[in-house]
């Protein structure tokens, strides 16, 4: 029997001939998130992300809940709010308290990691807020709003780890005791979560060894083996469906696997550059930027440095490679325009710091109309493009490796979108492309789908940071 994933995967591809699924999605009332009454806690520019949270195409598509203990506030759960200005002018947003101890408790038994989670002086929960961004993506919805959750995710765990701490990811919980405990309507949803820990912790630095950041939970032994024949009476699209088949409901059934390593792969292998800053120096840059909204320009006809080609792939072990356990991805490395870099199709493997060449170079006409709008993709440097293997990924995770792949799909172009930033170039997200055209140009197998697409290039008119080098 296929797994539910597979098929909801093959649903949502972009193709010519297709018509968009009907969804009447107006007709779903939405939640009243105004958390009218509650007390409000002001926070300024150093307690959030310079460069804030990741709104996906300024929808604002993520919830993001924070559970306190021993801080310079009260132990409580809170929302985050960034829609209030506050009472003071530098208020970049507010800690809405929602919660208190019992509300604290209840977070906590829904993750096998109970002493972990209880510990945590700060847990991020993320979730999904899906009406904001069904009018756009229609069925695709879940799997682009569980991309962006990965993205707030790698801007919450680059800005800590920038200040010292260490972040472990948290994909294992029960979902519905998430949502009962934070109140949360029905079309929002609870996708991941982060625990974050002062360096100095002793617990923090026992877990280094015992993986609690490098697992991932599987939902196999719990499966429903009919999800894939419940009507759609019972859910109002078919990626709710899909989030139905992902959740954990029963935690004793629910198989902790350890990450998965990636091997040398076969190839003409390229080594990359060492990166052009160590870690320290990064996170001192990164703690410049400020936040800038998604350009959607076509790219400026420029080669590309093959320093800041290696930099953008090294960069992205600076935070979580295989955020959320997943390990699933394989990632896929289309040069253009890099100098002493082939023309060609390459595959990616971190461990080796290499690219190892796998096809020779792409028509890039015949790439640009691979989009729907074909001059967003023109003069492309070099993209990448995150694939997997459904079927062998779902056989080791359950349904629930489709939420940990678009998870850290998710952190990939979050890191390269800032990493881009830093060498004043642009890397974007492309939401809309057709799936198996793309696939066949590049030589991707067929039995691997096309996760996410970033393209990475030089802007028109450059970019304006507030430091120089």
């Amino acid at each position: 029997m296929r797994f539910f994933s597979e098929k909801y995967s093959e649903s949502i591809r972009f193709t010519r001939k297709e018509k968009p699924a009907e969804l009447y999605w107006e007709a779903q009332r939405n939640a009243d998130r105004r958390h009218e009454g509650c007390n409000r806690i002001d926070l300024h520019a150093a307690d959030i992300p310079s460069f804030g949270y990741v709104s996906g195409d300024n929808l604002k598509p993520v919830g993001i809940y924070v559970v306190t203990r021993g801080r310079t506030i009260p132990d409580g759960v809170y929302a985050y709010d960034e829609t209030s200005n506050g009472s003071v002018p530098d208020v970049v947003g507010q800690l809405v308290r929602i919660g208190g101890k019992d509300v604290m408790k209840k977070l906590v038994e829904a993750f096998p990691d109970k002493e972990f989670v209880q510990e945590a002086p700060l847990l991020y929960i993320f979730t999904g807020i899906l009406e904001r961004s069904v009018w756009r993506f229609r069925e695709g919805a879940y799997a682009q709003v569980t991309q962006d959750v990965g993205s707030c995710a790698a801007s919450v765990l680059l800005h800590h780890r920038s200040k010292g701490a260490k972040v472990f990811a948290l994909g294992g919980f029960v979902d519905d005791e998430i949502a009962v405990s934070l109140n949360l309507s029905a079309t929002e949803v609870p996708l991941a979560a982060l625990a974050v820990f002062p360096e100095y912790s002793e617990l923090a630095f026992d877990s280094v060894d015992e993986g609690v950041g490098e697992t991932a939970y599987s939902n196999r032994g719990e499966t429903d083996p009919v999800i894939g024949d419940m009507t759609a009476l019972s859910y109002p699209s078919l990626f709710m469906r899909q989030n139905h088949s992902e959740n954990i409901t029963d935690l004793p059934k629910s198989i902790r696997i350890r990450r998965l390593s990636a091997q040398a792969f076969p190839g003409d292998e390229f080594p990359l550059t060492p990166s052009k800053f160590d870690a320290a120096y990064y996170f001192n840059l990164l703690s410049d930027l400020g936040p800038e909204a998604p350009s959607y320009v076509p790219f400026k006809k420029a080669g590309f440095d093959l320093d800041d080609f290696s930099s953008m792939l090294r960069w992205l072990e600076v935070g979580q490679i295989h955020l959320f356990g997943a390990g699933l991805l394989k990632i896929w490395i289309v040069s253009f325009d890099v100098m002493f870099v082939y023309p060609g199709v390459y595959r990616y493997v971190p461990v080796r710091k290499s690219v190892y060449m796998q096809s020779g170079a792409v028509n890039a006409k015949k790439f640009s109309k691979c989009h729907l709008v074909p001059d967003d993709a023109d003069n492309t440097a070099f993209a990448v493009l995150l694939t997997a293997d459904l079927g062998e990924s779902c056989n080791l995770l359950g349904e629930r490796a489709y939420r940990y792949m678009n998870l850290n799909a998710g952190y990939m172009v979050q890191s390269l979108n800032l990493s881009a930033r830093l060498i004043r170039k642009v890397s974007r997200s492309e939401r809309f492309f057709y799936h198996d055209e793309l696939r066949k140009l590049c030589g991707i197998p067929e039995s691997e789908s096309i996760v996410a697409e970033i393209l990475v290039g030089k802007a028109h008119g450059g970019l304006k940071l507030d430091f120089d080098f």
